[in-house]
């Protein structure tokens, strides 16, 4: 998708105006958001609303990794393959979404992802996903943590979205880490978001 992608562009412009003026959702901490490089937002995931509720929030384009299934609709499939954002057959080896998401890093450029891979009905944080692990090691950029709040009621005032101060996980790069050790770097992922919800 290049930048400058007019599908984006309006319908960044119609979901900012409609959640921000619209709804009087809360953000805090537009100011730790990076203007340029390559950037990985992580985020939590409780709402189907969370895409265009993060991606509002940022004022730099974000390319969502989604669940192929959304890619297979008709209409939506068409729009969101306009718009840059990846499949991920969760089903199936994640190796072609993780190339995509590090060319899409490569080319300077903000990869949106939901570490814990799918919604959390409860609200409560789940395990970060081994894919989302493997990116963030694999491209060496910086990550940005969001917390999300109450966005299952995207009419209501009670929306939150904390951002977090970027940070790296550079005591990983370059080595060679096992399952269990993953998993360990996933869950320092997690305290970061878990960090902002609280």
């Amino acid at each position: 998708m290049k930048e400058g992608n007019l599908t984006y562009k309006f319908g960044h412009f119609a979901f900012n105006t409609f959640f921000r003026f619209g709804t009087g959702w809360q953000i805090d901490g537009r100011e730790n958001i990076p203007q340029q490089g390559p950037l990985i937002v992580v985020a939590n995931h409780i709402s189907n609303w969370d895409p265009p509720i993060v991606g509002s929030a940022l004022n730099r384009p974000v390319h969502f990794m989604a669940k192929k299934e959304l890619f297979e609709a008709p209409v939506i499939g068409g729009v969101l393959n306009h718009i840059g954002m990846i499949p991920v057959n969760r089903s199936k080896s994640a190796r072609g979404a993780i190339r995509s998401a590090l060319k899409i890093l490569n080319e300077g450029k903000v990869l949106g992802a939901f570490p814990e891979g799918t919604r959390s009905k409860t609200g409560k944080l789940k395990r970060a996903k081994l894919g989302i692990v493997m990116i963030a090691l694999k491209a060496e950029v910086p990550l940005l943590p969001i917390g999300l709040s109450n966005t299952k009621q995207p009419f209501s005032e009670d929306v939150k979205v904390r951002i977090g101060e970027p940070f790296t996980l550079d005591k990983y790069y370059g080595k060679k880490l096992d399952k269990k050790e993953m998993k360990a770097v996933g869950r320092e992922i997690m305290s970061e978001i878990k960090t902002l919800i609280e």
